[in-house]
């Protein structure tokens, strides 16, 4: 019994420290792209595990984005915020991926596979949007509050005649 306890205590040790070592570990952006500032893909080495903290991670460095990614238009402009993953691939070594291609790199391995850990929508007469991997929606309130937006789900019951 004494051992049971050991090794389930030891386990909860060990998956809370790699927890800690995965959140305090910096994430780096290592491209960014920009469609005329409208549509922004940032490629980072990884993001947080946790929604809440994605969101953070983007907040954080939001100013930052804007100033650098500057859009003028009455329209919302997008992020598109992907993790390396697996790197970089090529649509010979993935033909079935939904790739991203990156003209300005000047290889063969130029595309990353579709993976997008965070997706946000910044709308100037609405708030602004994050879509998570986990397939979840938050809103930031005008008085900077994170809440989640109940998703409408179809149940597949016929309604029609």
């Amino acid at each position: 019994m004494k051992r049971k306890l050991f090794v389930m205590l030891l386990c909860l040790f060990l998956l809370g420290a790699c927890y800690n070592l995965w959140t305090i570990r910096p994430v780096n952006i290592i491209y960014a792209y920009s469609e005329e500032g409208i549509t922004v893909t940032i490629v980072v080495d990884h993001m947080p595990w946790t929604d809440r903290d994605k969101i953070a991670w983007y907040l954080a460095r939001r100013d930052e984005f804007k100033k650098k990614y500057p859009y003028y238009g009455n329209i919302w402009q997008s992020y598109y915020i992907t993790d390396i993953s697996d790197g970089f691939t090529n649509y010979e070594k993935s033909p079935h991926e939904d790739l991203f291609c990156i003209p300005e790199i000047k290889s063969d391995d130029n595309c990353l596979v579709k993976n997008y850990s965070l997706i946000v929508y910044e709308d100037p007469d609405s708030d602004t949007r994050f879509f998570t991997d986990s397939e979840m929606e938050y809103r930031l309130t005008s008085d900077t509050k994170i809440v989640p937006v109940l998703q409408k789900k179809s149940w597949g019951v016929n309604t029609g005649g």
